[in-house]
C-alpha cells in the first residue's frame, strides 16, 4: 500500500509541476540572496512513517492547486512546501527500496518551493539540488531561504561562522564580502514625472571580512555596472536624442511608408525656418564666412549639449548641418520637407547658394546606416551620463568606450545591456567609502560549493513574491525627500544528505 501511495504521489508531482510552477530555478537562476531556516529538514528515511501517511492529502492538495485556471506562482505554508521537497528528495534516494520505484531515476532539475512567510523564521524559499558523481545521484543539499523587513536583526559574524561550522562539522571556514553601491539610480519622484531605467552601481567583493557590514578594502575587486537608457532626462543629450528622434522618423518612414511626425519645437514654421537661414546666407560674402556665426546662435542651432561643460559646442557648422537644425526642430508634415527642399533647390539654380558636395558611400544600406547612428548615440549617453554622475578619470573612458564600440560591432542596439568595467577601488573610493550600500552581503564557505550560509541587508526586497510595503510618491514630504527607506535582511542556509 505504502509503494502505491508513494507511486500516486509522485506521479502527481510530474503531472502537475509545471502548473503549479513553484518557482523552479535551475543553475545561475537559483535564488542567491535569502534566509534561514534554524533546523532544516532531516534526512527523509527518517521521516519515512510520517511523510507516508501524509501523501493522500497531499494529492487532494494537489488536485485543489491545479482545478482553477491561470493560477500562476502560489507561495505554500511551509509544511506544504516540506512536503514536496520530501517528494523530490523520495523520488531520487536510492535508499527508499520499498517503494519499488525503477532504478536509476532520471536526474530532475533543482526544485524551488515558494514560501507564504507565515512560520516564526519567515521562511520564504525552500530549495533542493542534486549532488551527482559520474552517473549516480548521491545525495542532496537542502536549502531554506528567509527575508525579515528588520534593519536591526544583525547575527555577528563570529555567530554565523559558529552556526556554520557546527552544521556541517568543519573546523575552519572562510567568509567573503560583497557590497553595491548605487552610484545612479532615478528616485520615486524622478519616475513619478519621467519614468528612467538608467542605472550606474558599483560592485565590490572582497576576502576575508573583518566584521559586519564592514566598508570594503581597497584590495577589493570592483566592477562599474553601466546601464544608460537614451533621453536620459537627467543627462545633457536630451536636444541630440530629439535629433536622433526625428531621423528615425524618416527611416521609418522610407522603409514603411507611414510617418509618425514628432511634435515642434520652434513657434515658426519649418518653411519660415529655412527661407530665413537662405536668406541669411545670400547676405553673407561667400558662403565659407557662413559657418562664423555668434556663440548663442551656434549653440541654438548645434541643438548645444553643453550644460556642465562636458562637450564642447561646434561652432564650425556646414550648410547641411546648419539646414539639419533648422527641420529637424521644426518639419511636421511630408508637404514641409517638399516646400523646404523646393526653397534649396531654386536657391541652388540660382546660384545664391553654393555648398560643397558631400561624399555619402553607397555601399551601406540607409537602415544600416541609421543603426550605426543609434549605436553611437547610445555610447555618447553612456560616456556622457557617467561623465555627470561619476566623474572618472581619462583612462576610464577610453576603456569604456572600447569595450561599448567592440560590444556593437557585434551586437544590435540594445538599451537594457548591462556594460561591466573593472576598476581599482582606489580611483572610485569617493564614490563608496561615505555612502550607505544598496546592498551588503557575507558568504560562509568552508570550501564546499554548494554548500554555505549567506546573510545580506538591503534596501529593496529581494523576493518577489512577498508583499511589503513599498514607498510611493505619496510617501514624498513637503520638502521632496522621501521617509527613510525599508531595509530588508536575507538568509540562506544548506543542509546537504548523503545517500550514500
Amino acid at each position: 500500500m505504502a509503494s502505491d501511495v508513494g507511486v500516486r504521489a509522485l506521479n502527481s508531482v510530474w503531472r502537475f509541476r509545471t502548473r503549479l510552477r513553484l518557482g523552479r530555478h535551475v543553475g545561475a537562476n537559483e535564488p542567491s540572496d535569502g534566509g534561514v531556516l534554524r533546523s532544516p529538514p532531516a534526512p527523509l528515511e527518517k521521516e519515512e512513517t510520517s511523510h507516508v501517511e501524509e501523501l493522500q492529502s497531499e494529492e487532494t492538495a494537489i488536485s485543489d492547486f491545479s482545478a482553477g485556471e491561470n493560477v500562476g506562482p502560489l507561495a505554500l505554508p511551509l509544511g506544504k512546501a516540506r512536503q514536496f521537497i520530501g517528494l523530490y528528495t523520495m523520488a531520487h534516494n536510492p535508499n527508499m527500496t520499498h517503494l519499488k520505484i525503477e532504478r536509476p531515476v532520471t536526474a530532475l532539475p533543482p526544485l524551488w518551493v515558494r514560501c507564504d512567510s507565515s512560520d516564526p523564521e519567515d521562511t520564504c524559499w525552500l530549495g533542493a539540488e542534486l549532488v551527482i558523481a559520474g552517473d549516480s545521484i548521491t545525495g542532496i543539499v537542502l536549502y531554506a531561504v528567509s527575508c525579515k523587513a528588520d534593519k536591526n536583526y544583525f547575527p555577528s559574524l563570529e555567530n554565523l561562522k559558529n552556526s556554520h561550522k557546527k552544521r556541517h562539522h568543519l573546523s575552519a571556514v572562510m567568509a567573503k564580502g560583497f557590497a553595491q553601491y548605487e552610484l545612479f539610480k532615478s528616485s520615486v519622484l524622478d519616475d513619478y514625472v519621467t519614468p528612467s531605467h538608467t542605472t550606474i552601481t558599483l560592485d565590490i567583493s572582497w576576502s576575508p571580512v573583518d566584521e559586519m557590514l564592514q566598508v570594503p578594502p581597497l584590495s577589493s575587486t570592483a566592477i562599474l555596472n553601466i546601464k544608460v537608457e537614451s533621453g536620459e532626462p537627467r543627462g545633457c543629450l536630451d536636444h541630440l536624442h530629439r535629433e536622433l528622434k526625428f531621423l528615425l522618423v524618416l527611416a521609418d518612414g522610407l522603409r514603411t511608408g507611414v510617418t509618425e511626425w514628432l511634435e515642434p519645437l520652434e513657434a515658426k514654421s519649418a518653411l519660415e525656418l529655412v527661407q530665413e537661414f537662405l536668406n541669411e546666407l545670400n547676405k553673407l560674402d561667400g558662403f565659407g564666412d557662413s559657418t562664423k556665426k555668434d556663440p548663442e546662435t551656434v549653440n541654438h542651432d548645434a541643438a548645444a549639449v553643453d550644460r556642465s561643460v562636458l562637450i564642447m559646442v561646434r561652432g564650425d557648422l556646414d550648410f547641411a548641418e546648419q539646414l539639419w537644425c533648422k527641420m529637424s526642430s521644426s518639419v511636421v508634415s511630408y508637404q514641409d520637407l517638399v516646400k523646404c527642399f523646393t526653397l534649396i533647390m531654386q536657391s541652388l539654380q540660382r546660384g545664391d547658394i553654393q555648398p560643397w558636395e558631400y561624399f555619402v558611400s553607397p555601399s551601406v544600406e540607409i537602415q544600416e546606416q541609421v543603426h550605426r547612428v543609434q549605436k553611437l548615440h547610445h555610447i555618447l549617453e553612456i560616456l556622457v551620463s557617467c561623465m555627470l554622475f561619476i566623474k572618472p578619470q581619462h583612462e576610464f573612458l577610453f576603456s569604456l568606450t572600447q569595450s561599448c564600440i567592440k560590444y556593437y560591432k557585434q551586437n544590435p542596439l540594445d538599451e537594457q545591456h548591462i556594460f561591466q568595467l573593472p576598476v581599482r577601488p582606489a580611483s572610485v573610493k569617493n564614490l563608496y567609502q561615505s555612502e550607505k550600500p544598496q546592498k551588503w552581503k557575507v558568504e560562509i564557505n568552508g570550501g564546499q560549493k554548494k554548500v554555505k550560509t549567506v546573510w545580506q541587508l538591503s534596501d529593496s526586497l529581494p523576493v518577489d513574491h512577498l508583499r511589503h510595503h513599498k514607498p510611493d510618491f505619496s510617501d514624498l514630504t513637503l520638502n521632496g525627500s522621501l521617509e527613510e527607506r525599508m531595509s530588508f535582511t536575507t538568509m540562506v542556509t544548506c543542509s546537504q544528505v548523503h545517500f550514500k
